[in-house]
Formats: structure tokens, C-alpha cells, sequence
């Protein structure tokens, strides 16, 4: 522990623990108050300004327990990237990806239906993928096989789960990767595809019959990819050809994935042949059991956890405690071959069996994950997990640094107990978007997690450091 001074003044309250919801509100004007926050001996090596307060006090040496885990639950259902394809990754195990999903029927006042003599010309699959990982030197192949079985439509699947599909493909696209992504297509059965105009003539077909007899699409990669590939929701197609007869014009319709309809992908990964053979849901990893390493790998589960055994020791001096400033860095030592380390993460509240902690806002009915928040939006009375703090990885100092200011000071005045941290990438910095229509805030948490498999390696000297500022008042 470290006292500073400079002519820099503090003005702090005093305040005690009290449940009414108007001193939600107080903690965060508390510790918004305190004002050009300091510096230790080398402020630019942990990202805070070189400035700081009479009296405050200075400690690094709090205990940071990390540790890889695998997280309970890992939701893919209407995710904005579903993925396909099979990387065997050195570092983070085999992962083989499939995506799975319902079409949506190009109907018009709710039916589709062709007027007149129609000939059919081709069914075709369209692909257009975004989003790459693993070895993208060898040609990928992706198979499309018929879903057998009814989806629910009621709930989120996760990447443990599946749905039967028959065994004889529908066609095969076969993709050499680019960098920048690009669209590919591939001839289908012509049987579904006159199956399906065939449906189209009289009366038509609406939605529900539609998926009363073509259910789904299942997209499956090769037994010798190399590649996983990341779509848009709405970028796997069908593409239905034909022309009227006599006519030489043809007219083309697309069924499309979409999460207005199920989709979710599935992921299997084998770590047997890494460091993380022992890791499971019940069985954590400590980083002393993986040479000092911990692992964040989103899409598979996969995650650094990190807890504050001693966090309550800053309580035992005199008065009250106020935290000016606390930070907490992630110190990555590499990724893997397969790509470079997620650009962004945010930070997850877990309980002790690994779960994301969440709240169900009935007015909405969405659920809110226990992110940690921005410090001017935290415990608020109301929208209390609506400022979600999203942070870019510094290549420079190779490091994740978060503000924590607030999540700890909450911690110690006892508004929230003690939970451990999970690291969490996103695909999104801004996980809670106004609508610029009304004004009002979307929370869209859910749709950009679980969806990447870029991964991390962290280590070195140290994992991750935790630098609290603090104060004592009488």
C-alpha cells in the first residue's frame, strides 16, 4: 500500500449501507465526484491519468484468482453470426461447427403461390460469408442436408444441441476462403426444388405448411475442413428458379434463413490433445494447473474467470472506505494460429456453478446480462444493466483494461456481493444501441455474444492485476 499527495483536493460523503432504491442512484454520483484520479509510478503502464488526490491511497496487491472455465450455458439461438465448418486448433482443441435453421418462405399477404403454367429451371443455394477461422489456404466444403424433425420455435438452442437431418445431402458448396468474405452458390436437388413449385400452384402454401414439409436446413462442413465460417443471419438462401411457359425470362425466389424463424448453431470441440483436456463445467482450471495460462474461447464455452478473495481486506482500516479509482487488466500472451484475439470484450457476472447471471425485465421480457456497467449508468433505479462497459484490446500493451471503480466500491458497501468476473467478447461495442426513432434503448445483449471463436492466451509475469485508489473517511 502506497500513500500519494499532490495538491489535488477530494471531496467525499460518508454514507451507510441503506436499501431503500434512491441510494442506488447515490454510489455511482459518489464516486463520479472524485476527480483527476491518480497515478502510481509508472501511470502510463496502467492506463490511468497521471494525476491524483490528497490522502489517497494506493495498493496493487490485492489477491486476483483466475481461472478457465466452462460456461454452463452457451445460448447460439437467433445469434447475429451463425457458424459451419471445422478447425483443429493447437491451442483450443478440434471444434466442429454446424448451423441449423428454418427457412422463410418468399410469401406475399401470407401465402406464395405461381399463376399460371410454371417450368421449373433450378433450386440453387446461395451463401455469403462474413466472418472467418483456422486455416483458410485449403479449399472448405459445405454440405446442405434436410432437416427430419420439428424445431421449436418457443426457445433459444445452445451449441450443445442438435436436430436429426437426413443423411444424403441436398448439394455441396465448395468454397476457397478470402480475407474479405464474398457470396458462393451451388446447384440443389431438383427434386425438392419441383417439389416446391409444384406446392406453389393453385392455392399455394403459407408458412406453416411450408415447414410442414421442408422443416429446415442443416448446413454441415467436410470431414476435411479447415475453416469455420461465420453468416449473417439472413445469408443462407434457397433459391428457387422457373419461367412461365413459352416464356424464355426466368424469375427466381429466395427462402432464407432469418431470426424471425429458428436458427442456432452447433458446436462440438475436443480439447483431449490441449492443456484444457480436464477442463468441464464442474471442473475448473486454475491457472497454476495450465503453466500460468488461462483461456477465453466464447463461442465453445470457453473463459478466464477472475475473483477477489481479499478484496473485503480494504475495509478493515478505520472510517469508511471510497474507491477513486480501481482498474483491472487482462495481460494477453498470444492467441492462436487460427486468428488473432477478440478486438473487444466486456466483463460478466457468474455465479458459483458458471452461469452468467441475468435479469428478467418483465416489461420487455428480455433477459439482461449482469455486465459490468459504465460507471456514470450503474445502479440506476431503474435500467440498472442497460450500460454495458465494452473495452478494445491494446495491442500496444498487450492488454483488456477495465474501469471497476464502481463495480468494487458496490461490492464493499455491500449493494452486491462479491461475484466473480468473467471475461466475455462481443461482436458489438455498443450492446444497448438508441433507436433512432423514439429514443429509447435497445437492449440486444444476447445476439452478439457466443458468436466468435477467435480465443486468447493469457499470462506472462502476471494474468491480471487489479490497481485500487481508495480513501478512508471518518
Amino acid at each position: 500500500m502506497r500513500k500519494l499527495q499532490t495538491n489535488i483536493t477530494t471531496f467525499t460523503r460518508t454514507w451507510r449501507v441503506n436499501q431503500h432504491p434512491v441510494r442506488l442512484s447515490i454510489l455511482a454520483g459518489l464516486v463520479s465526484l472524485v476527480v483527476g484520479l491518480v497515478a502510481c509510478e509508472e501511470p502510463k503502464d496502467i492506463g490511468l491519468p497521471p494525476v491524483t488526490a490528497i490522502g489517497v491511497l494506493y495498493t496493487d496487491t490485492l489477491t486476483v484468482q483466475t481461472s478457465t472455465v466452462q460456461l454452463d450455458s452457451v445460448v447460439t439461438g437467433r445469434n447475429s453470426r451463425q457458424l459451419a465448418g471445422q478447425y483443429n486448433d493447437p491451442i483450443f482443441g478440434k471444434v466442429t461447427a454446424k448451423t441449423f435453421g428454418q427457412l422463410q418462405a418468399p410469401v406475399t399477404d401470407g401465402v406464395f403461390k405461381t399463376e399460371g403454367e410454371m417450368v421449373y429451371d433450378s433450386l440453387r443455394a446461395w451463401v455469403a460469408y462474413s466472418y472467418l477461422y483456422g486455416d483458410t489456404t485449403k479449399s472448405q466444403e459445405l454440405f446442405f442436408h434436410q432437416i427430419t424433425e420439428d424445431l421449436d420455435t418457443t426457445r433459444q438452442y445452445t451449441a450443445s444441441e442438435s436436430a436429426a437431418y437426413a443423411a444424403q445431402p441436398l448439394g455441396k458448396l465448395t468454397i476457397k476462403p478470402t480475407a474479405g468474405g464474398e457470396a458462393k452458390t451451388a446447384r440443389l436437388s431438383d427434386v425438392l426444388g419441383r417439389e416446391i413449385l409444384e406446392k406453389s400452384k393453385g392455392a399455394g402454401f403459407t408458412q406453416v405448411a411450408f415447414q410442414q414439409f421442408f422443416k429446415g436446413v442443416a448446413l454441415v462442413p467436410g470431414a476435411n475442413n479447415t475453416t469455420v465460417f461465420g453468416f449473417a443471419p439472413q445469408d443462407i438462401r434457397f433459391e428457387l428458379y422457373y419461367h412461365k411457359s413459352g416464356d424464355t425470362v426466368s424469375t427466381g425466389k429466395a427462402f432464407y434463413t432469418t431470426t424471425a424463424r429458428q436458427l442456432f448453431s452447433q458446436l462440438k470441440v475436443d480439447r483431449s490433445a490441449t492443456k484444457l483436456a480436464g477442463l468441464s463445467v464442474t471442473k475448473p482450471l486454475p491457472s497454476s494447473a495450465t503453466g500460468g495460462e488461462v483461456f477465453v474461447q466464447i463461442a465453445t464455452g470457453l473463459t478466464t474467470k477472475v475473483q477477489f478473495p481479499t478484496l473485503e481486506n480494504l475495509k478493515k482500516e478505520t472510517g469508511r472506505v471510497a474507491i477513486n479509482r480501481a482498474e483491472l487488466q487482462f495481460f494477453v500472451k498470444g492467441s492462436s494460429p487460427g486468428g488473432p484475439v477478440p478486438s473487444i470484450m466486456t466483463l460478466a457476472q457468474t455465479d458459483n456453478n458458471n452461469r452468467i447471471l441475468r435479469t428478467n425485465e418483465a416489461s420487455t421480457g428480455s433477459q439482461l446480462f449482469h455486465l459490468l456497467q459504465r460507471k456514470e449508468g450503474t445502479f440506476q433505479t431503474s435500467n440498472k444493466w442497460y450500460y454495458p462497459q465494452v473495452v478494445g484490446y491494446s495491442s500496444r500493451q498487450k492488454t483488456y483494461a477495465f474501469d471497476v471503480t464502481t463495480h468494487v466500491q458496490a461490492t464493499l458497501v455491500g449493494f452486491q456481493p462479491n461475484n466473480a468476473l468473467v471475461l466475455f467478447p462481443t461482436s458489438a461495442a455498443d450492446l444497448v444501441p438508441q433507436s433512432q426513432t423514439t429514443g429509447a434503448l435497445i437492449y440486444q445483449v444476447q445476439p452478439y455474444t457466443y458468436n466468435q471463436l477467435n480465443g486468447a492466451v493469457l499470462g506472462g509475469p502476471v494474468t491480471a492485476k487489479l490497481v485500487v485508489f481508495y480513501t478512508y473517511t471518518q
